[in-house]
């Protein structure tokens, strides 16, 4: 359909449409995307329910650049961006934070090819709990998620690596630390980490921690390494 708008408002927010795979009780907590969310009613598996967020954002529904987003995904706006079905480089919304202003934050699944995307205008809430927020440890040769602050409990069976992106705003927290050494972790990141140009981290050992935030150079975010305790810095 031709683009008749780049924004419009959908009402107020707080609330997502939510089909689990099980039974979600009364009270329960459901954690999408790392976005916190609870039920106020039960949803049975395989129904159309409704969960609670953390307050009541405007929603909005927004034209967007080709490609996939998903519930809780960041959201930016590039002025310049192409939007999905309009006119090229007119402005488009993107889940790619470097030189974007933050819109908030994605509540409704939506494909490559879809010309909008409904989201809150949670613009400076994107730490959804800071370094509280559990983060899976994403595994071996796999990329740590940098959608959000957080900790990453790393866990090894083995000599393991991971890779780290360049932050997705500035302020952004991350916690990394060894929870189960089974094997050295080396993390290697798309950023220097300090002035020295260090941009590899080591953990050799249980419960060693290193505590990242992001910076802004120019139009780069970029990591800085806070503390470190026990890991092992090095230049790749």
């Amino acid at each position: 359909m031709a683009q008749t708008y780049q924004c419009r408002m959908l009402g107020e927010g707080g609330r997502i449409d939510h089909i689990p795979g099980s039974d979600v009780a009364a009270g329960e907590v459901v954690i999408t995307n790392g976005m916190f969310q609870f039920a106020t009613q039960p949803i049975a598996a395989g129904v159309l329910g409704t969960l609670r967020t953390a307050g009541g954002p405007p929603l909005v529904s927004i034209v967007k650049e080709n490609g996939e987003m998903s519930v809780g995904d960041a959201l930016y706006w590039n002025a310049s961006g192409d939007p999905q079905g309009g006119t090229a480089g007119t402005g488009a919304a993107t889940t790619t934070a470097a030189g974007n202003t933050l819109i908030g934050r994605v509540v409704e699944d939506a494909g490559a090819t879809d010309e909008v995307v409904s989201a809150e205008l949670t613009i400076g809430v994107l730490t959804q709990g800071s370094l509280e927020n559990a983060i899976a440890d994403p595994g071996d040769g796999e990329a740590i998620p940098v959608t959000r602050s957080g900790h990453v409990a790393i866990v090894t069976e083995g000599a393991e690596t991971r890779t780290l992106a360049a932050p997705s705003f500035a302020g952004q927290q991350l916690l990394l630390y060894m929870k189960t050494d089974g094997g050295n972790c080396v993390i290697t990141a798309a950023t220097t980490l300090n002035e020295t140009g260090n941009n590899t981290i080591t953990f050799a050992n249980t419960g060693e921690a290193v505590l990242l935030h992001g910076v802004e150079e120019g139009a780069t975010f970029r990591w800085r390494v806070t503390t470190a305790d026990g890991a092992s810095l090095s230049t790749a």
